[in-house]
């Protein structure tokens, strides 16, 4: 098995050269049968499964509807 970090970046303007924090908030899981598997540490207790996107697959089109102060 091989395991991959998730981070982010966050770069803060200081006086000087800025400062680079880094937040370890994952990790990427592919086992030794080619699975890959995302864990979120935000989201405890949750796989999510990673698989290739296939050539003929589009992708779905989000509508976001202007003016509904709804939410």
């Amino acid at each position: 098995m091989r395991v991959f970090n998730v981070l982010t970046k966050k770069v803060i303007p200081t006086k000087g050269a800025p400062t680079t924090l880094w937040h370890k908030v994952g990790l990427i899981k592919q086992t030794d049968s080619g699975h890959w598997y995302l864990q979120l540490f935000h989201q405890p207790d949750t796989d999510f499964f990673v698989y290739e996107q296939l050539p003929d697959e589009e992708l779905p089109s989000i509508q976001i509807e202007e003016g509904n102060d709804s939410l």
